[in-house]
């Protein structure tokens, strides 16, 4: 099995870090709208993830970030172009930030309501058996989303079907501002996958080598047309539901950046040898010069046309 490949997840978490700490700014500044869902916490665990997977494995996200974009390639202009309602972005400007789509890519953005997606997941699983596809579709929804009932009646229809699914609740702990502990009985979200008789699996959010194992092993069971799994990650959400959230109704704010996984990955690289200070510091120097490029190029972009708001409508 292949290893999991540390120093691009690193470099992936920490374009999506820097990138969507930028994404902030310009909401501040007025040039985006301000509704963003930040993932800080969440990016090494979803990059190591998605390295599991092959890269056009089709990914529904939720709205937690912009990691999952990053990992695929999607370009960042495009994805700021996305919010700002501007030529070039991948729903020409109309997606705003939690929509954005790139089928060249894999991503197949979120659903419109909350759990949504994992209809819409298990629907593309049964068109890829229908197709006798050995591709996967993989889930991401949070703790909050776990409570609902297409939770329920997508992981039974999908082990019932055995379709190739990868259901994964990236539990932070928190559900807007009501702590898991008020919503779920029970602490671990993967112990549901017992009542549909899938696996389930806990891997830790700071721990990308765990992660991509887990995945890599969910995906081989997909593929060998064995059907769905369940895995929860233990993530830590480092700000607020939104951007501006003021987060008054937390007392682990402060606990909760000591348990970022971004600097620990960092200093894993180090302590393996992997990379150096100097390689670290050119990685973070480039990155910001990508992402000035890509402010630059999103800001000349033009505004869309009102007539194209009903273009690309289906229904």
């Amino acid at each position: 099995m292949l290893s999991c490949p540390l120093v691009e997840v690193y470099r992936l978490s920490l374009l999506s870090r820097r990138f969507e700490e930028r994404v902030a700014r310009l909401a501040l500044e007025g040039f985006l709208p301000p509704m963003l869902h930040p993932g800080a916490g969440h990016e090494v665990s979803q990059i190591a993830a998605l390295a599991a997977l092959r890269p056009l494995d089709p990914v529904i996200y939720s709205h937690r970030g912009l990691a999952y974009m990053v990992a695929r390639g999607v370009s960042l202009q495009a994805i700021l172009c996305d919010i700002a309602g501007r030529v070039g972005g991948t729903n020409n400007g109309k997606g705003g930030i939690m929509h954005v789509v790139d089928p060249s890519r894999g991503i197949y953005g979120e659903s419109g309501t909350l759990g949504g997606g994992l209809v819409v997941a298990t629907g593309m699983g049964m068109a890829l058996q229908k197709k006798k596809s050995d591709a996967l579709v993989v889930h991401f929804f949070g703790d909050g989303g776990s409570n609902r009932g297409p939770f329920h009646e997508s992981l039974n229809w999908a082990a019932v079907q055995k379709l190739p699914v990868i259901f994964v609740c990236e539990n932070n702990g928190w559900a807007v501002s009501v702590p898991a502990s008020r919503s779920t009985a029970v602490e671990d979200i993967s112990l549901r996958a017992i009542g549909y008789g899938i696996p389930g699996h806990i891997v830790q959010g700071d721990d990308p080598e765990q992660v991509f194992a887990t995945f890599a092993q969910a995906a081989d069971r997909a593929r060998a047309g064995q059907g769905p799994s369940l895995i929860e990650i233990k993530a830590v959400r480092l700000l607020g539901h939104y951007s501006t959230d003021p987060q008054d109704y937390r007392s682990d704010v402060a606990s909760a950046s000591e348990k970022d996984p971004l600097p620990k990955l960092a200093d894993m690289l180090l302590a393996q040898g992997l990379a150096d200070t100097a390689a670290l510091s050119a990685m973070e120097q480039e990155i910001e010069r990508q992402i000035a490029d890509a402010v630059a190029q999103a800001r000349q972009a033009p505004l869309i046309d009102a007539r194209e708001a009903m273009t690309d409508l289906f229904a």
